[in-house]
C-alpha cells in the first residue's frame, strides 16, 4: 500500500486536474496569481457552481495541489497554474489521459493469446484534436517553425526562405505544414495523412488563412504517389514514425521522394531503447502508458509491428541505415525532455 497510495492519489488528482481545465479554473487562478479565494470567490470569479468547485478544491488539496487553510481560504502556488494552463505542454498530457482511460476494458482484451490484436484508430475519435493541440501548444513553447529550422540547419531555413518543394508525412491535423506554410510563403507544402475526415478539416483551416502554398492530400508512406519521385527538396515527419503498422518499410520510401541533394528530418521520442535504462526515468510511465493504450495498439490493430512510442534512438538509427541511410548521410540530437531529431541529407543538402 506503500508504494501504491500516492499512484492512487496522483490518479485521482489528475481526473481533477483535467476537470479543471475544462472548467476553466487554473485561468482563473493563472490570471490572479498569489491571490487568496474564498470557494464563493473563486467560484464566481471563474463562472463556476459553487457547490462543484468545493468539491474539486476537496479533491486537489488532498492531493497538495491547491492550499487550503483555516477558514477555508484557497491558494495556488503561481507555478502551478502556470504549467496547467490549456495552452501548457503538461496540461496536455494530462488532457490526454482522458482519450485513453474509458479503453481499459478494450485494451485488457488484448492482453489475452485469444483476443485482439489491438484496439484500432477508429476507437479514437479526438486523438487527431488532441495531438493537434499538442502540436500547437509545443510549436508555441519552441518559436516553431523558424527556431526548429534554424536549429537542423544544413541550410533548411535559408532554402525555405528563398523557396523550395517540402513534403510533411503523416500530417495529422496539419498544424506543422500550417505553421511553416505560414512563415515560409515563397516554398510550396504539401501534406499527405490517412484521414480524409481530419484532411478536410485541414483543408478548411489553411483556406480560412489565406495559404496558397499548401496542400492537404491523401496519401501512405508505403505506398507513395509515383509523382512525388525525386520531387521535394524537404521532407518533414512529427510524433507518428513510432504509430505506423510498418515503420521499416516507411522509412525505405523517404529517400525516393526527396531530390538528390534534398534534406529529411524525422522528430520523433527521444527514449532509449534500452527499457531497464529508460525506466530510470519516471516520466517515461507516460510514455509507456501513451504506447500501451495507443501508439503501439493502433500498429498492431491494423496488422503492424506495434514498434511502439519508446522504441529508442538505438533502434531508430539502426532502421534508418539499414533503409538505404549510410552513417555520414544522418545527424541526431536532443530537442527539449522528450524529443529527438534525426537529420538524413543526400548529396550536399540544402547548403
Amino acid at each position: 500500500m506503500e508504494k501504491l497510495a500516492p499512484l492512487l492519489i496522483g490518479a485521482h488528482a489528475s481526473s481533477a486536474i483535467i476537470a479543471g481545465h475544462y472548467a476553466g479554473l487554473w485561468t482563473t487562478l493563472h490570471e490572479h496569481p498569489d491571490r487568496k479565494w474564498t470557494i464563493p470567490e473563486l467560484s464566481e470569479k471563474a463562472g463556476c457552481k459553487e457547490r462543484w468547485v468545493r468539491e474539486w478544491v476537496g479533491v486537489l488539496a488532498s492531493a497538495g495541489v491547491l492550499k487550503l487553510e483555516e477558514g477555508m481560504i484557497i491558494s495556488c502556488d503561481k507555478d502551478v497554474a502556470q504549467t496547467l494552463l490549456p495552452t501548457s505542454a503538461l496540461m496536455q498530457l494530462f488532457d490526454e489521459l482522458q482519450i485513453f482511460l474509458d479503453k481499459e476494458d478494450k485494451i485488457g482484451a488484448c492482453f489475452k493469446k485469444d483476443g485482439p490484436l489491438g484496439v484500432g484508430y477508429s476507437e479514437y475519435p479526438t486523438f487527431q484534436d488532441w495531438m493537434g493541440n499538442w502540436s500547437e501548444c509545443r510549436n508555441k513553447e519552441s518559436n516553431f517553425p523558424e527556431t526548429f529550422m534554424k536549429m537542423v540547419g544544413g541550410g533548411v531555413h535559408e532554402a525555405l526562405e528563398k523557396g523550395i518543394k517540402v513534403l510533411e508525412a503523416g500530417c495529422g491535423r496539419g498544424r506543422h505544414s500550417i505553421a511553416a506554410a505560414q512563415r515560409y510563403p515563397n516554398s510550396s507544402f504539401i501534406a499527405f495523412d490517412i484521414d480524409e475526415k481530419t484532411l478536410e478539416r485541414n483543408r478548411v483551416d489553411a483556406e480560412k488563412l489565406g495559404l496558397k502554398n499548401l496542400q492537404f492530400v491523401k496519401g501512405d508512406f508505403c505506398n507513395m504517389n509515383p509523382e512525388w519521385e525525386n520531387h521535394f527538396d524537404y521532407m518533414m515527419i512529427y510524433d507518428c514514425m513510432h504509430d505506423l503498422p510498418h515503420p521499416a518499410e516507411a522509412m525505405k520510401g523517404l529517400k525516393g521522394v526527396i531530390k538528390d541533394n534534398g534534406v529529411v528530418t524525422l522528430y520523433d521520442i527521444y527514449a532509449s531503447s534500452d527499457m531497464v535504462k529508460e525506466t530510470k526515468n519516471p516520466m517515461s510511465a507516460v510514455l509507456y502508458n501513451t504506447s500501451l493504450h495507443h501508439c503501439m495498439s493502433v500498429s498492431l490493430a491494423c496488422g503492424g509491428v506495434g514498434l511502439g512510442t519508446c522504441w529508442g534512438v538505438e533502434l531508430a538509427k539502426e532502421m534508418l541505415m539499414e533503409a538505404g541511410w549510410e552513417e555520414e548521410q544522418l545527424r541526431f540530437f536532443k530537442e527539449g525532455e522528450f524529443n529527438a531529431v534525426f537529420v538524413m541529407t543526400k548529396g550536399k543538402g540544402l547548403m
